[in-house]
């Protein structure tokens, strides 16, 4: 090997590792840009849902979600919650705690228990029929007016307009329930009721 093709090799070496120094070094600086933009788009995005009985869009993000949102969720919950069976009645109490807000969830699982207890003691079902809904974004509760008819057997007993409130809390974008308790159309939103 003469001096000159040592040199030569060296010189070739030397350039490949220089491109590769700077292949290395382009490929840290576009992983760096896209960490930032990542990190500064997390929690801004908004998800588009659509409910499977297609009636309006609405979206949820980590720090919100529409007002159609509430009003759908809030009538399928109260749907589960209030119309029941002996026969169903405890899978619907599964199903609504699901979506229970961690910290109400002994609550609202003793309230619903008490419930189904009363029906299966007095061999009665339930059905509610909602005729409106009236939704607070920033409460993040859902006033639910409609008439509630208990059956004994096969026989209705009563039919009685009511007016039941669900309260939400949104928690990285999942929807809980957080309260749902029966209220009147003077505190729609059960607020006095808490506040006292």
């Amino acid at each position: 090997m003469t001096p000159e093709h040592i040199n030569s090799t060296h010189k070739k070496k030397a350039a490949e590792i220089s491109f590769l120094r700077l292949v290395v070094g382009g490929l840290l600086v576009l992983c760096l840009v896209e960490g930032l933009l990542i990190s500064r788009t997390l929690g801004m995005e908004k998800t588009i849902v659509t409910p499977p009985n297609i009636e309006k869009s609405f979206w949820v993000s980590a720090d919100g979600v529409s007002k159609s949102y509430l009003e759908q969720m809030a009538y399928w919950y109260a749907g589960l919650a209030l119309t029941a069976t002996k026969a169903t009645g405890e899978y619907q109490k599964k199903l609504f705690l699901q979506y229970a807000s961690p910290q109400k969830s002994a609550q609202l699982a003793a309230e619903m228990t008490s419930r189904l207890e009363f029906m299966e003691k007095n061999s009665a079902s339930t059905m509610f029929t909602a005729q409106s809904l009236k939704a607070d974004e920033k409460l993040m509760r859902v006033a639910i007016f409609g008439d509630l008819a208990t059956f004994v057997q096969d026989k209705r007993i009563s039919n009685m307009p009511v007016v039941y409130v669900i309260a939400f809390q949104n928690i990285n974008g999942k929807l809980f329930v957080n309260e749902f308790k029966e209220t009147n159309e003077k505190d729609i939103f059960g607020i006095g009721a808490t506040a006292q």
